[in-house]
């Protein structure tokens, strides 16, 4: 029985994933197991899959659920193998070799810590930093990551707060599953992240950054800024997040700020880059996530944007690039 489950959520990103699970070969702690779930990839990546990671256990799911169900598809694996801590972690990422046993021992030493992150730095440039911890405002939706694009401080060994922790990798106990519950589906993907965050907060668990488990992050992944998959799922989701970690009258001070922000993205897709597609997505998050839409399992609207990436050469989605779940990922 392993202490500790890592779990990579796999979408079309087959070398990644081997590429991510032979680096965690390589680490000094040993109580883990690695939890692969494919999320609709097909039969041959999922082939690929248990060929490249032979002591990975390989869960395939046969459709593609999203970052969150793909996720906690994983969760409950771990659960039911007895597993005591969960690490989520991007597929796209390289793990140094004593990351995952400083991450146990944080979570050992800080028992009242609910959600754990590592140091993040780019994959290339090694010395830059992708995060560094979060800042984010619940009433307004707002936020980033902390040392972005920043040189690396290797002498910062100070385990801190953070507003929240990148999804990219995010560790969190069993306790916190069965009080605060996993990650909602209805995002499908970005800010399901920062909605776990806040609810563990409410909770009483302190969220913190430990920046001496280092990992890196290769920031691309299978949608891109403008693709219509990304700005749908974006815009849509920040609105979502509003509405159940917040009231109306705590964020309507941050009003005009929202609606500005919403309307500088359809002036700079339609204006600037002519990007129609991409206006359509954008307009159809805007739209479900003021009403509330989610489809099964978070989707939404995905059949229209999936129809809309194909003909404007985009793809699916499984975690963004740069910033993603509006406050990145």
């Amino acid at each position: 029985m392993a202490e500790l489950a890592v779990i990579l959520v796999n979408f079309r990103r087959t070398d990644d994933t081997i590429a991510c699970v032979a680096s965690l070969g390589l680490s000094t702690y040993r109580d883990f197991i690695v939890l692969v779930v494919d999320n609709g990839s097909g039969p041959e990546a999922v082939q690929r899959l248990r060929m490249g990671c032979p002591d990975a256990v390989v869960l395939d799911n046969g459709a593609n659920l999203g970052f969150a169900e793909g996720n906690n598809v994983g969760i409950r694996e771990a659960r039911a193998r007895g597993a005591s801590l969960y690490l989520l972690l991007n597929n796209d990422t390289v793990v140094d070799s004593g990351a995952l046993g400083t991450l146990v021992e944080t979570a050992h030493t800080h028992p009242g810590a609910g959600i754990i992150g590592a140091k993040i730095l780019y994959y290339d440039p090694p010395h830059l930093v992708w995060f560094a911890g979060g800042y984010l405002n619940p009433d307004s939706g707002f936020g980033g990551h902390l040392g972005l694009g920043m040189p690396d401080r290797a002498e910062d060994h100070a385990v801190r707060q953070s507003d929240f922790i990148s999804g990219c990798c995010l560790m969190l106990g069993r306790d916190v599953v069965e009080r605060v519950g996993m990650l909602q589906t209805q995002y499908f993907a970005y800010y399901e992240d920062a909605d776990l965050c806040m609810r563990a907060r409410r909770a009483g668990y302190a969220i913190l950054y430990q920046p001496s488990a280092v990992i890196y992050h290769r920031v691309s992944s299978t949608s891109g800024w403008d693709s219509p998959v990304y700005l749908y799922f974006n815009l849509r989701n920040r609105i979502l997040f509003l509405r159940w970690n917040s009231t109306f009258r705590r964020w309507l001070p941050f009003l005009p700020r929202l609606i500005w922000f919403y309307l500088r993205q359809f002036i700079r897709l339609a204006f600037k880059w002519r990007n129609w597609p991409g206006v359509h997505a954008a307009w159809w998050g805007v739209w479900d996530g003021l009403r509330g839409y989610t489809g099964i399992k978070g989707e939404g609207s995905l059949s229209r944007l999936l129809s809309l990436a194909e003909n404007s050469g985009g793809s699916g989605v499984s975690r963004g690039p740069g910033k993603g779940t509006g406050v990145a990922k």
